[in-house]
């Protein structure tokens, strides 16, 4: 089994406290409980709570969306593909919904840099679902504004599943807008 630095045990703690709790509502104490380190450690590696936030962003939320979307540029179907991952709910957390989501609602009108870390993330997003519209025949005009469209209609349907604590608000809507994309030809 592969040691994990003390880097990745700060951020990998620091990204569930962050998820579950918010940046506010966690402390740097907690943060040093739930990784078992002391706060030398953490401060030798980051110099503020916001540091360790950027990279939480950087290292755990854009890494695991380019993770899960990666192939969607070169995979055959891959609207049909970007459905089928949108539908695959297993390692979905209805309680807490989307940690990008909720960083945004929280940060983004609190720090300017923050919200410039996030924005990147969100337009990544967006860039992988334009890509799962490439063979679609539309101007790229159309397919960016449909690829926000979809991202802001997927991230619609996490919250209406975190409202409700239950993933069938998801599920029915992520399937409502492939059927509706499947009947207008595309």
């Amino acid at each position: 089994m592969k040691k994990i630095s003390t880097r990745q045990k700060i951020i990998n703690s620091a990204y569930n406290l962050f998820y579950k709790r918010g940046f506010n509502g966690t402390s740097i104490d907690d943060i040093l409980k739930d990784s078992g380190l002391n706060k030398g450690s953490l401060y030798h590696i980051f110099k503020s709570k916001k540091e360790l936030l950027l990279a939480v962003i950087e290292e755990k939320i854009a890494y695991s969306l380019e993770q899960k979307y990666m192939d969607i540029e070169t995979i055959e179907q891959p609207l049909k593909c970007l459905g089928e991952k949108l539908l695959t709910t297993d390692s979905f957390d209805f309680k807490h919904g989307c940690a990008l989501n909720n960083l945004v609602q929280e940060m983004t009108p609190v720090d300017e840099d923050i919200a410039k870390a996030l924005l990147k993330v969100y337009n990544d997003l967006e860039h992988y679902y334009f890509l799962a519209l490439r063979e679609e025949d539309m101007s790229d005009k159309e397919k960016k504004l449909l690829a926000k469209m979809m991202v802001a209609t997927i991230e619609g349907a996490i919250m209406a599943a975190k409202a409700a604590q239950d993933k069938e608000p998801y599920i029915l809507i992520v399937q409502q807008l492939f059927k509706n994309l499947d009947k207008n030809n595309l």
